[in-house]
């Protein structure tokens, strides 16, 4: 089995203050953030992991560092990048839902067609460079332990992508620092998903 274990970056004064946080907005981790992500290191056992892989912006590969404690080569690959919001990048998320409600969801997270609306990457656009990444991943990596290190729109996206999920408004958001867990057949390469936005202190690792 490939067990992939997927992180959400920790938190960005972005995050913090409600702003939309895509692509084109590359800020750190805050204080906060820092704080999240080092509880997450000393609760994520790094030595069982194979390869790190992360998004290459400032924020995922700032989390990336923090976990690895610089045991592994980080591979940045462009692919796991955020949404890109176009216009509506750095931008207060509550002006634009009044502005624009039919652009978001019951949940507060962009509908399917958000782009309608703005100059913003669509969500099939995501998807696909999502799962180029994904069909490439597990075939690089049988019976290994990868961690991925990107971002929460983007792996709403993966995972809804991997299982089949019809709608990407089925699927919620992971905190902030939060894992997930797939294990995927060597043989057939189907996923399945072990847990969903799992937090410090925690057992992440599930004896296979």
């Amino acid at each position: 089995m490939l067990n992939v274990y997927i992180v959400r970056h920790g938190e960005t004064d972005t995050n913090k203050s409600l702003k939309i946080n895509g692509s084109a907005t590359d800020l750190p981790l805050n204080e906060t953030g820092i704080k999240q992500v080092e509880a997450l290191r000393d609760s994520f056992d790094i030595s069982q992991i194979d390869c790190v892989y992360a998004s290459p912006l400032t924020r995922a590969k700032q989390t990336a560092e923090i976990i690895d404690r610089g045991q592994h080569q980080i591979i940045l690959d462009d692919r796991l990048k955020e949404m890109n919001y176009g216009n509506w990048d750095g931008k207060d998320a509550l002006e634009i839902k009044q502005k624009f409600p039919q652009a978001f969801d019951e949940l507060g997270y962009f509908t399917e067609d958000y782009s309608d609306y703005c100059s913003g990457e669509s969500y099939q656009h995501l998807a696909d460079r999502l799962m180029d990444f994904w069909h490439d991943l597990v075939q690089k990596h049988e019976n290994e332990s990868v961690l991925l290190v990107f971002h929460g729109t983007a792996s709403r996206s993966l995972v809804q992508n991997v299982l089949g999920i019809p709608h990407i408004s089925l699927v919620g958001e992971a905190q902030n620092a939060g894992v997930i867990n797939f294990s995927v057949d060597d043989r057939s390469k189907k996923a399945f998903l072990r847990y969903y936005n799992r937090v410090a202190p925690s057992n992440f690792f599930i004896a296979k």
